[in-house]
């Protein structure tokens, strides 16, 4: 992808580099140079930005690979299908949304347009947890200004996943998240 082959890696600093990056490249939401940044930023100062391009290089080819035998629709397409649906109906939908709950419940008020009602997203966590084999956990609310239930909102978001022939767990209470049982296959842009 980036051309000159650069100075290898020791072995364990290559392990260590590849463990962190495969979320973030499996994901499918984050570009090969951003990859290649967090790697550097990770592991500053044993690997150099060429030598994380390397590493991403190699991740992404292997992905890619791999997407020719996935099927045509995807889980996380159907995932991000049930969130273009939810957006169009008022709910502030947001993928890989933030990098953990704290920020996302902070920061998504700020996504909201007059009229909407409520919101779900998942951040970077879970779609790093998601990657490694784990369910899918959404979270969901109504936003400040609206007279929407909580609960209410949840409903609103677990049919649009159901409706997407997705498999969610939810027991109706606003206290719970949402859980989608998935198979993470999101193709590299």
């Amino acid at each position: 992808m980036w051309g000159r082959k650069q100075k290898d890696l020791p072995a364990d600093t290559a392990a260590e580099a590849v463990e962190f990056a495969r979320p973030l490249v499996h994901g499918g939401f984050s570009t090969p140079d951003d990859v290649a940044v967090a790697i550097t930023e990770y592991l500053e100062p044993s690997v150099s930005l060429p030598q994380a391009r390397s590493v991403v290089d190699r991740l992404w080819q292997a992905r890619v690979a791999e997407q020719r035998t996935w099927p045509p629709v995807t889980d996380p397409d159907r995932v991000l299908a049930a969130f273009s649906a939810l957006a169009s109906s008022g709910v502030v939908a947001r993928a890989d949304f933030a990098c953990c709950q704290n920020c996302g419940l902070t920061e998504i008020g700020a996504e909201a347009a007059p009229g909407d009602r409520g919101f779900v997203f998942f951040h970077e966590q879970d779609t790093a947890r998601a990657v490694e084999g784990g369910e899918l956990l959404l979270s969901y609310g109504r936003l400040a200004d609206s007279p929407a239930d909580t609960a209410d909102v949840g409903q609103v978001v677990a049919a649009a996943l159901r409706a997407q022939e997705l498999a969610v767990t939810w027991d109706g209470s606003p206290e719970e998240r949402i859980r989608v049982d998935l198979e993470w296959r999101k193709r590299l842009g």
